[in-house]
């Protein structure tokens, strides 16, 4: 992985910790199923992420950066 790789996992991680991330989904507005399907992963995955119970990793966090737009060095 490379080091902006890196950076845009980092950064969809602190919106997820910061509460954002639901946020982000209805301002484009997109369902819980249609995140999880770009992502691969279930609504209750998502939905688990926004609430703060767990984080993305890896190929899903970077799938999320490309959904919401995060590229490495935007604040």
């Amino acid at each position: 992985m490379s080091p902006e790789d890196l950076r845009r996992i980092s950064e969809v991680r602190a919106l997820v910790a910061s509460g954002k991330a639901r946020e982000q989904r209805e301002n484009r507005r997109l369902k819980l199923q249609e995140i999880a399907d770009a992502v691969g992963v279930t609504p209750l995955t998502v939905y688990r992420w926004e609430r703060g119970v767990t984080t993305p990793r890896g190929a899903a966090a970077l799938r999320l950066a490309e959904i919401f737009e995060i590229t490495a060095g935007a604040a």
